[in-house]
């Protein structure tokens, strides 16, 4: 004979069964069972009650959970033995009861673990996230086969953890922040400094190039000069030799008592100076040895017709000055090709000399002194 138990004594016995369930948490955990709304949406409700602090956000709950299932149909569908879209429309309904697939996925989604009471201090199942950290778990009791009630501990609040944040830590955000704020001003820093560095080579470049223009204009400009100084000079000390030579041919009086067209025309080949002789040049041999010319601080030969006669020293000034002035020309004026040819410089100064003889014979044959008339 089989007994069946009273209906009245059954719900006496589930009473004294959910008092004591009660009471041995609240003593031994210090956890409390909140009541919730026996609607097909419990498990819902108990998971918002926790996240959200309020059950009736069980609805963004619920969405949260199935938009999350069909993200990851691959995993998932493989619990499921019905059409995995079928399933997850149905489950989509607010009066469809939620199992251990959607606690897997709760925990998953908001990376805290899902520990499930049922009449004992101990949980008898628990579903763990992806990531391991030290969040407090989302805490659920089960009672009667049919009922999810929140399991809470008033000691530790939980509401906000787990919001699209995983292992997300108080002062995370801020610290998080801070190291974003140091890193972008520290690049900030180098890219300004790495922006200034290409400016100061971009500047040293630029100076440098304009130093070497300068330079490179300067040394185009003096090398004109110099060649414009050089095309001038044989010219310039062909005219100064021909000049000195007619002064000695003719006299420093007669000289000086010329106009300077006449001096510069007086040693040209088309003017001959009109005093003096056409003499061929004597012998090199004759010039060179002649005696070195006095210091200019001795004191100068005198000015009687005699020592006019008599020294020979005289006629070495101008020559003197003609050679100097013809050792800093060009060769090519002469229409030379080098002065190394002693024989034609003793030459021209053998000419100078011998006219300037010529000349002041000539002056003592016009002009002959008081002591020999």
């Amino acid at each position: 004979m089989i007994l069946t138990p009273i209906r009245g004594q059954e719900d006496s016995t589930s009473r004294w069964q959910e008092h004591w369930f009660a009471k041995a948490l609240q003593e031994k955990k210090g956890f409390i069972i909140k009541q919730m709304k026996e609607d097909g949406a419990c498990l819902f409700r108990a998971v918002a009650d926790q996240v959200y602090g309020d059950q009736d956000m069980h609805e963004v709950v619920r969405k949260h959970c199935m938009d999350y299932l069909m993200k990851n149909a691959d995993y998932f569908s493989s619990y499921v033995t019905e059409d995995f879209t079928t399933y997850i429309n149905r489950k989509r309904k607010n009066n469809c009861h939620g199992n251990h697939i959607e606690m897997q996925a709760m925990a998953e989604m908001y990376n805290r673990p899902v520990e499930v009471y049922q009449y004992g201090t101990e949980p008898i199942n628990t579903f763990h996230g992806i990531q391991q950290n030290e969040d407090e778990p989302i805490r659920v009791s089960y009672h009667r086969n049919i009922h999810y009630n929140s399991v809470v501990n008033p000691n530790k609040a939980t509401i906000g953890v787990g919001l699209g944040l995983p292992s997300f830590k108080p002062g995370y955000a801020e610290q998080s922040l801070m190291k974003n704020a140091i890193r972008t001003s520290e690049e900030s820093w180098i890219e300004q400094q790495m922006l200034e560095d290409k400016k100061r080579a971009t500047d040293w470049e630029a100076t440098n190039e304009a130093i070497e223009e300068q330079v490179a204009r300067e040394s185009y400009l003096q090398w004109l000069r110099d060649q414009e100084k050089q095309a001038r000079q044989p010219r310039k000390a062909s005219a100064t030799c021909s000049s000195a030579t007619a002064a000695a041919s003719s006299g420093p009086e007669e000289w000086s008592g010329r106009s300077p067209r006449q001096r510069s025309t007086a040693g040209s080949p088309e003017h001959p100076d009109i005093h003096g002789d056409q003499t061929k040049p004597s012998s090199p041999g004759n010039a060179l040895v002649l005696a070195k010319p006095p210091s200019p601080c001795a004191p100068g030969p005198s000015n009687s017709g005699a020592d006019r006669a008599t020294s020979p020293l005289v006629s070495l000034y101008p020559a003197l000055e003609c050679r100097a002035i013809m050792q800093h020309m060009s060769p090519t004026a002469f229409g030379l090709k080098d002065w190394d040819d002693d024989e034609i410089l003793a030459s021209v100064l053998a000419v100078s000399q011998q006219e300037y003889l010529d000349s002041v014979k000539n002056t003592l044959r016009r002009d002959p002194s008081p002591d020999h008339s």
